[in-house]
């Protein structure tokens, strides 16, 4: 007779005591390797994770009151094939409610260069265009906050310049996480340094710290 084995799950501290602030304007940048808990954070913020202690505010509030002032991107997922470019962004838009939504839309696509391919379905997108039609849907709405989770990850070198260069012209707070050293000097205002779940540093002028230095040495 064979015998059954059944898997085991131990249970671990995916984010351990992490504190920081965002302040309104600013690009605040959670760097770390994979499995640091950038991932995890994001999604307490956006309300997709309950933590088992301490709180998030957003505007002093719980962020499940402040869905509508949060736009997210969490990778491709959250932008459905089988539907046309225009499709997911109408669908999002009558979600929360948008106005004029076809005037929203045509601007959207102007400043992130997707007009052309609104009526394609996404499974004919690149990678490039279905980042730049995820940042549209979590800009329908026009939220005060902007949390990208690793945009430009898998893209080429052209395309993650091009989108870079998108995020740096949006005037709102956005938290960014990646694994990216250079994207993360290139966009923060300040850059958060995230090891094993834990603050490992706050980095507070990027641009003249050399980030991969301290990157390295944190994370060791």
């Amino acid at each position: 007779m064979g015998s059954l084995f059944f898997p085991r799950f131990e249970s671990f501290t995916a984010v351990d005591n992490v504190s920081f602030d965002v302040g309104e304007g600013e690009i605040l940048g959670l760097l770390g390797p994979n499995g640091a808990g950038k991932t995890t954070i994001i999604k307490i913020i956006c309300s997709l994770l309950e933590p088992t202690s301490g709180r998030v505010l957003v505007d002093g509030a719980p962020p499940g009151e402040r869905k509508g002032e949060i736009g997210l991107v969490l990778g491709p997922a959250m932008v459905y094939r089988r539907m046309t470019g225009y499709d997911n962004l109408r669908y999002y838009g009558e979600l929360y409610g948008v106005g004029n939504i076809d005037a929203r839309i045509r601007e959207l696509c102007g400043f992130l260069g997707i007009s052309g391919w609104l009526d394609e379905y996404v499974e004919h997108y690149s990678n490039g265009m279905v980042s730049k039609l995820a940042v549209a849907r979590a800009l329908i709405h026009d939220p005060k906050v902007l949390i990208l989770d690793e945009p430009t990850l898998g893209l080429d070198v052209r395309m993650a310049e091009e989108i870079r260069g998108r995020i740096l012209k949006l005037d709102r707070t956005i938290l960014l996480t990646t694994h990216y050293m250079e994207e993360a000097r290139m966009l923060s205002d300040r850059v958060v340094l995230l090891n094993r779940g834990r603050v490992a540093k706050v980095i507070d002028d990027p641009k003249r710290v050399d980030i991969r230095e301290e990157f390295l040495h944190e994370s060791a």
